[in-house]
């Protein structure tokens, strides 16, 4: 081979060599871009995930330490100084940026949320006790409550986001294990004494088998 001819094959194995490079550092570039991007969307949406939750665990934490005030007039009436909690999350969020497992405990939340709800709304009240709809209410949103605190601490610890800042003199986790507590005392107290209710005997008798020893043959 003549020197030029050498020379136009080197010039040409170095341009391919460089433009494979080239492209290579394009691609790399483009998937640290496309990377990127979905790490930033990914925080944001733990971010706004974090911040709806936590509006959650406020509003729980009213409702589970909120108490009825009765018309004085009329005792079967009362108000509460509280709505029943709500939950907004990320509106078309996509979910398959987080992990399976949390991004499903984030969208069974407004689930356990509503339960809680219907079953609250399907108490039928009456005076005096409303059938405990004040006391169900109270231990119902402390355990919800505590949990979205955990799924909170969860969404922050595997994204590196900073925890919610809170006042020194307002510790919701304490608070709601507390009202947890009270309220298992108070659901232990109810049993007990319905078990030491007599009851009261029947005087219906019964059609069908017998309700005393049979006699003894005497023969």
């Amino acid at each position: 081979m003549i020197p030029f001819e050498l020379a136009a094959v080197t010039f040409a194995g170095g341009a391919l060599v460089g433009a494979t490079s080239i492209g290579a550092w394009l691609w790399a570039k483009g998937e640290l871009v496309l990377r990127s991007s979905d790490d930033e969307a990914t925080r944001d949406l733990a971010m706004q995930s974090v911040l709806a939750i936590d509006d959650l665990v406020g509003a729980c934490y009213i409702a589970a330490h909120d108490y009825p005030e009765y018309d004085v007039d009329e005792p079967e009436n009362f108000f509460l100084h509280s709505d029943d909690p709500v939950l907004v999350l990320p509106k078309d969020a996509d979910w398959s940026l987080l992990n399976r497992d949390l991004a499903d405990e984030i969208r069974w939340l407004p689930n356990r949320l509503r339960n809680v709800r219907d079953a609250l709304e399907s108490i039928e009240i009456e005076p005096p006790d409303f059938n405990d709809l004040f006391e169900h209410r109270q231990d119902d949103f402390a355990r919800l409550g505590l949990r979205a605190m955990d799924l909170v601490e969860r969404i922050c610890d595997e994204h590196q986001l900073p925890l919610p800042s809170r006042p020194n003199y307002y510790d919701p986790r304490s608070e709601f294990t507390a009202k947890i507590s009270e309220m298992e005392e108070f659901w232990k107290r109810r049993d007990q004494s319905a078990r030491q209710v007599p009851r009261e005997p029947s005087n219906v008798t019964p059609i069908f088998g017998r309700n005393t020893a049979p006699e003894s043959a005497s023969t």
